[in-house]
């Protein structure tokens, strides 16, 4: 069974976006947290706090959807179609 990329790409896009904003949102109404900041190396401009929280959804989706299709498109590479 071959996986459909784009679905694929943009459903794992969304969990990916909706994760890094709860992530986001739960570490910034506790105060803050060292080890979220440390995706300021990987997201420029992200940091913990209210807007870091949209921007970590919006940088969820993107390397979700990247991920997602990537990793869609290797699996339909290596599957067999049944005859």
């Amino acid at each position: 069974m071959r996986l459909r990329a784009l679905s694929f790409a943009v459903a794992t896009g969304i969990v990916l976006a909706i994760s890094f904003f709860l992530i986001s949102l739960v570490v910034h109404l506790q105060g803050g947290g060292a080890h979220l900041n440390l995706m300021h190396r990987v997201c420029p401009c992200y940091c913990v706090s209210g807007a870091g929280c949209f921007l970590g959804l919006v940088y969820g989706f993107v390397y979700g959807f990247l991920g997602g299709g990537l990793l869609a498109l290797v699996y339909n590479s290596m599957v067999r179609e049944k005859a």
